[in-house]
């Protein structure tokens, strides 16, 4: 299956979202893999104090919207397969602990000759809340050619 057959498996307008209820553990979890323990996260007086109560990480986003991504294309993709190229996204309103959240992608472009999959995203919080809205560029991989069967010997 050739890079530009797999693209036309994906249609322009299709969309996918998933849910999640971020939790005191995941923010903590993810301060312990990047070492970001700004008190906005961890320290409840200090968050009270200056945004209502603690917050995620602004960064943990963007892997919301790659779950989103790997389930709508998934293995419609593959064979060749696809990298994440880009993810951009404007952080609009904080993501309580707490709050559960909507992040929905959607195709807006299929670009055959770079070979690029291009989606809008979007991170709503339960409440209405638009915490985050961006896009993400997936670049479908090359065709590998198949490697030649083995002959038998007898």
């Amino acid at each position: 299956m050739t890079e530009i057959a797999a693209i036309h498996r994906l249609t322009v307008g299709e969309s996918h979202s998933v849910r999640k209820t971020i939790s005191e553990s995941d923010v903590y979890l993810y301060a312990g893999i990047v070492g970001d323990f700004h008190p906005n996260h961890v320290d409840a007086v200090y968050a009270a104090e200056h945004l209502g109560k603690r917050v995620a990480h602004g960064a943990l986003l963007p892997g919301f919207v790659s779950r989103a991504t790997v389930e709508l294309i998934g293995d419609r993709l593959t064979p060749p397969g696809y990298a994440a190229q880009e993810f951009r996204l404007k952080l609009l309103s904080p993501v309580f602990i707490g709050d559960t959240i909507e992040t929905t992608v959607t195709v807006t472009e299929l670009n055959v000759e770079r070979r690029k999959v291009i989606m809008s995203a979007e991170i709503k919080a339960a409440d209405g809340r638009i915490c985050a809205v961006g896009d993400t560029t997936v670049k479908v991989l090359r065709a590998t050619a198949e490697p030649a069967a083995e002959k038998a010997t007898v």
